[in-house]
């Protein structure tokens, strides 16, 4: 039992019955299939492709008043990254420069991780010392050195 029914009807009725609605499960049949989620423009802005699952990474706004994104699969998919270090509400996404993000607001470029592509990399501090690390971490464990400085 339970909703919905899984008490499959029986084939004579299907018979003379209109066909198949096109959402099982509706109330009431829809006439536009499309569902079209209107997004503000200003939020368009900010949202780009989430590189773990192909989903939406939506803007968030932190309690520490930092922004970041997250994906709308978030109990399924979880990945998230840190706004553009630089302007702190952009997202360094991939330019035509090969190894570079560059920021849809400032147009501040970054080094991208060599692992995902879709992260950058920043300053870390490790067992071993300081280090390149991936913002994306621990979704991706990309790492490089750190050259030293003269």
């Amino acid at each position: 039992m339970g909703f919905p029914s899984l008490i499959v009807d029986d084939p004579l009725l299907g018979l003379v019955s209109p066909e198949a609605e096109p959402y099982p499960n509706a109330e009431e049949p829809m006439k536009e299939p499309e569902f079209g989620v209107v997004v503000p423009l200003d939020a368009q802005k900010h949202t780009h492709t989430c590189p773990g699952c192909g989903g939406r990474l939506l803007h968030m706004v932190g309690k520490d008043g930092r922004d970041w994104y997250r994906c709308e699969h978030v109990k399924l998919c979880g990945s998230r990254m840190p706004a553009c270090p630089a302007c702190g509400v952009g997202l360094p996404i991939p330019s035509q420069t090969k190894g570079e993000l560059v920021c849809t607001d400032c147009e501040e470029a970054q080094q991208a991780c060599v692992s995902c592509e879709a992260g950058w990399l920043v300053e870390r501090r490790g067992r071993y010392g300081v280090f390149l690390g991936c913002v994306r971490f621990p979704d991706c464990a990309g790492k490089a050195k750190l050259m030293k400085r003269a």
